[in-house]
């Protein structure tokens, strides 16, 4: 007699990720669109310094240059936004009663909003630039016919980063915090997370300047090679460190949030 296993089956993990994506499919594709219209207005606002009768030659870089700064700030706030969303499922009584009759296990269903909130949100950020990109260059094609305006991508404009290790694992970094402040706060996450960010950011200057004053003299400052180094692979594993805490914590709370209504 086969036994279905109670923590993880394949099956049923997959009967509850459409389960999800057809109750919330909607909303989804509405919030896509809306990544779509504000990244393409930031790109073609952010690129269209230099055009027309004073477009030079090496100005292509600095369009380059700007459609990088927006995918980094596009791609911070959206993906901190579906993050936010991560206990979408138990903002109401309604649906929270809904995520309860469900017959997934709570693995399943944390993963489930896993690939959607975060592994979700993110490659359909990084398609959303892709044609955000496309639109800028045809706005530019139809506004400035006679000026050559080239397609970046995604992918193409990350070799302006000075290590695109630290674009991606901030990124991962956000994502993981505010999955966390979702667990702790289902409704209005991501303003409520954004502010305890903001408070924490404020304190840890404060604390640290003082800190700071204590051990240094006035004036004198000790910097090395090698301190740099230590503190920049510190640096690396703390942030690491960070994420596996917040992904883990959230779980707990996630299979807390099964039993007790904490809203």
């Amino acid at each position: 007699m086969n036994k279905t296993n109670q923590t993880f089956d394949i099956a049923r993990f997959g009967n509850c990720l459409k389960r999800d994506l057809m109750l919330n499919g909607r909303s989804w594709l509405l919030r896509g669109l809306m990544m779509l219209g504000v990244t393409t207005l930031l790109l073609i606002f952010a690129t269209n310094i230099g055009m027309g009768a004073e477009y030079e030659k090496g100005i292509d870089m600095i369009h380059k240059g700007s459609c990088f700064v927006v995918m980094k700030f596009c791609g911070t706030v959206f993906c901190a936004l579906g993050a936010s969303l991560f206990m979408e499922n138990m903002t109401s009584n309604g649906l929270r009663l809904n995520s309860l009759m469900s017959p997934a296990s709570d693995l399943e269903k944390y993963l489930s909003r896993f690939l959607i909130c975060i592994v979700g949100v993110t490659i359909a950020f990084v398609a959303c630039f892709a044609l955000a990109d496309l639109l800028r260059v045809a706005y530019y094609h139809i506004q400035y016919p006679a000026e050559t305006v080239h397609y970046f991508g995604p992918f193409a404009i990350q070799d302006l980063a000075e290590n695109i290790f630290y674009f991606w694992i901030g990124l991962f970094a956000v994502q993981s915090t505010f999955v966390l402040g979702s667990t702790v706060w289902p409704k209005n996450s991501f303003l409520k997370t954004f502010g305890a960010i903001v408070v924490f950011m404020i304190v840890f200057i404060i604390v640290s300047n003082n800190v700071y004053g204590l051990f240094l003299e006035p004036g004198h400052c000790f910097t090395t090679e090698s301190t740099i180094t230590n503190v920049t692979d510190a640096m690396k594993v703390a942030v690491f460190v960070w994420i596996a805490f917040c992904y883990i914590t959230a779980y707990f709370r996630f299979k807390e949030s099964e039993i007790i209504n904490r809203l």
